[in-house]
């Protein structure tokens, strides 16, 4: 995969012919404004995907914290699955 970083300007002008080659190599687009990166553009499926796995890794890793917790501590998976809907929110 090839590296390609546009500033927001050409960003602006080229933004289907961007989206193209995105689609067609699936290199991301990385975004700069004044020389510093501000946004990436990856394929939709992608971005999906890492989003699950965010997703997994936080339950994952709220798993372990509840195991780790004192007994006194633990809530049922309902009242975390709240509290986490709230968070994603």
């Amino acid at each position: 995969m090839t590296t390609v970083i546009v500033p927001v300007t050409e960003l602006k002008t080229n933004l289907a012919k961007l989206l193209e080659r995105l689609e067609t190599d699936g290199s991301p687009v990385y975004v700069t404004l004044h020389g510093k990166a501000k946004a990436v553009l990856v394929k939709y499926a992608e971005y999906e995907a890492l989003q699950e796995k965010v997703e997994d890794l936080e339950d994952a890793l709220a798993m372990m914290q509840a195991l780790a917790s004192p007994p006194e501590e633990a809530i049922s998976l309902e009242a975390y699955e709240q509290r986490a809907a709230k968070v994603r929110r």
